[in-house]
């Protein structure tokens, strides 16, 4: 290869490496709140950016967003919840989902009483039990913790919030194994790799 001058500047990307957060009840503080249509464009959901908002993982998210090392940085998955708005026309469970979700903010937050403005609930705060969940894309399994049940904060602070939710993890037997891309050639010499 070429030597080139500006070797020298190159900004070198490093990766980051995120912890989870364990599997648990935490109280979380929403930080924004806005309706979005779906990707497929059945309906919408309220996206609910949140971080842990007492005890041992206070600020969590927040700390991870702050260490991205990337300049495009955005707030963690994991710190997103989308929530489904349901309409008259949507299955009695995803009603019940959304209902529950609200019932849990006017139960937390003194005074607050949902008037369908979503933005609304930015500095709310909200009781969410998490579960380990994994996800998989193109043979490759990730790991998360999200919140899956919600309920009023002051059951979280004090213990009476029943148990947490069963994981969702992916069978790694149904994952299709990669194509092998390496092709046996034989006996070939170390100068003789072909490319």
């Amino acid at each position: 290869m070429k030597k080139f001058n500006k070797f020298e500047s190159a900004q070198v990307k490093k990766g980051s490496v995120f912890e989870l957060l364990p599997k648990g009840a935490y109280v979380l503080k929403i930080l924004k709140a806005v309706e979005e249509e779906n990707k497929n464009g059945n309906g919408s959901h309220i996206k609910v950016a949140f971080d842990v908002a007492e005890g041992e993982y206070k600020d969590f998210y927040k700390k991870q967003f702050d260490a991205s090392p990337n300049e495009d940085k955005h707030w963690p998955y994991d710190g997103v919840y989308n929530l489904t708005a349901p309409d008259d026309s949507s299955p009695q469970w995803m009603i019940d989902n959304f209902g529950t979700f609200v019932a849990a903010l006017e139960d937390s937050n003194d005074g607050y009483h949902w008037d369908w403005d979503e933005s609304k609930w930015k500095g709310l705060v909200i009781g969410a039990l998490f579960r380990n969940e994994q996800s998989q894309k193109d043979g490759t399994i990730y790991d998360h913790n999200r919140p899956f049940w919600f309920r009023k904060a002051d059951d979280i602070r004090n213990n009476k919030y029943g148990r947490l939710p069963k994981d969702k993890l992916v069978d790694a037997s149904t994952i299709p194994a990669p194509a092998d891309k390496f092709v046996p050639l034989g006996d070939i010499g170390e100068d003789d790799v072909p490319f």
